[in-house]
């Protein structure tokens, strides 16, 4: 089978890529730059290394940039098309595929999108709506969201050297059966599902979003990679408790998942919650806290790994989640008082200057989506005002202080504008 990989980044080259060369696959890989795709051919290939195993050498693949003659052709003649760019940029990698894809005189193709979120309709949209705009008719594709459950923490064709990619072991992919055109190729730990929303859920909201707290709660400790952040006894409880909450409402607003199963407070809670904290503190992934916590507007935008568990927490619950409120909080913080986190994270800039020019509340309800009286933007908003900074590092507020279930008083809110973000210990 001819596969074309869009995505030199580290789940294309730590995992997609070694998947279908280790099948016996032919294997295209697609850049986003001839820089990069010029890197891929003079370095002959890259390194792969699964934590507990030796590194394996990856070579002899091609690449070609993305809008080059040399991937119109690999898609024309592609058997598999698979795209992962990062969610902001799937889209924009699709209408790329155009071109190919108008050479392909009717043969079907299916396109896997695997990210981190539903990226395969605005992928699908962006495929018709360049195809009119150019005069081109499409052939029949099948474009499916797929969920990777692996994490890859390392490994950059923008470092000097031949690059290492690093991922754990919990190699697995579920794709979304239905749009298919044709069945998947036979490839160890790839299945195919009717439920892919219960499935992106179940790693979005529960693996996911227990990441991003332990990294944005493990910047404000200090802490460089995901490992030593989670096991800060500050931080390990709050992840814990968030993940233990989110499973919980995932399995309830999802029953399918466990067909004929009754749901309990045993394995089908505690096991993936116990999982997920095993391989957060994975010191050989050594994941660092800042690739884990970038992006932070898009992460804390309605039905993200933050904002996402948090309904249906609170469709399953009525209650305000405690551990959720803390985590968004230290959210909003990401970047405070360190210069060096907003200059390499555009995302991050945008936070800073829209808490500083307009205040929380602004945000809670521009960004995350949440009503002006809400509860929840309540409770966020007291406890992002509770951090306090000292030398020693950052004391994070009460989890659930006693008026966490009710909004404060008008008087008691931020006024438009307000600078203040945590208290600073003198």
């Amino acid at each position: 089978m001819r596969v074309v990989i869009v995505g030199a980044g580290r789940l294309g080259c730590g995992y997609l890529v070694p998947l279908f060369l280790g099948a016996g696959h032919e294997v295209l890989l697609g850049c986003r730059t001839r820089d990069t795709a010029g890197l891929v051919r003079s370095t002959g290939g890259w390194w792969v290394r699964v934590t507990g195993e030796p590194p394996e050498k990856v070579h002899g693949v091609p690449a070609a940039a993305v809008g080059t003659t040399e991937l119109d052709e690999a898609v024309a003649a592609a058997d598999l098309l698979v795209l992962s760019v990062g969610v902001a940029r799937a889209a924009g990698a699709a209408r790329h595929l155009v071109p190919g894809l108008a050479r392909r005189q009717g043969r079907p193709v299916d396109v896997w999108v695997v990210e981190n979120g539903e990226c395969a309709p605005r992928v699908s949209d962006a495929l018709v709506d360049t195809a009119a705009a150019r005069g081109v008719l499409l052939p029949p594709v099948g474009v499916a969201g797929a969920v990777a459950w692996g994490a890859v923490g390392r490994g950059s064709w923008h470092e000097p050297g031949t690059p290492e990619f690093v991922g754990d072991t919990a190699r697995r992919l579920v794709v979304d059966g239905r749009p298919l055109h044709r069945a998947p190729p036979a490839l160890p730990g790839v299945r195919t599902t009717g439920q892919y929303r219960a499935r992106l859920h179940e790693k979005l909201y529960v693996f996911n979003a227990g990441h991003a707290l332990a990294a944005y709660l493990g910047w404000l400790r200090g802490h460089r990679t995901i490992d030593a952040a989670v096991g800060d006894p500050f931080v390990r409880p709050v992840v814990a408790g968030a993940l233990l909450e989110a499973r919980r409402a995932i399995l309830a607003a999802h029953p399918g998942l466990l067909p004929g199963r009754r749901v309990d407070h045993g394995a089908d809670v505690h096991g993936p919650v116990a999982d997920a904290l095993a391989r957060y503190g994975n010191a050989e992934l050594a994941d660092p806290v800042t690739r884990v916590a970038r992006e932070p507007l898009r992460k804390l935008s309605p039905g993200d790994r933050l904002l996402g568990p948090v309904a249906l927490l609170r469709q399953a619950a009525q209650r305000v989640p405690a551990h959720f409120a803390l985590g968004t909080a230290a959210a909003l913080l990401y970047g405070y008082g360190d210069e060096a986190v907003p200059a390499a994270d555009a995302s991050a800039r945008r936070l800073r200057r829209l808490l500083t020019e307009r205040g929380v509340f602004a945000v809670l309800t521009g960004v995350c989506g949440l009503a002006a009286d809400d509860p929840f933007a309540a409770a966020v908003a007291a406890r992002y005002h509770g951090f306090v900074f000292t030398d020693d590092g950052v004391r994070f507020p009460p989890a659930a202080p006693a008026h966490s279930a009710a909004a404060p008083p008008p008087g008691a809110l931020p006024d438009r504008g307000e600078r203040l973000h945590g208290q600073v210990a003198r």
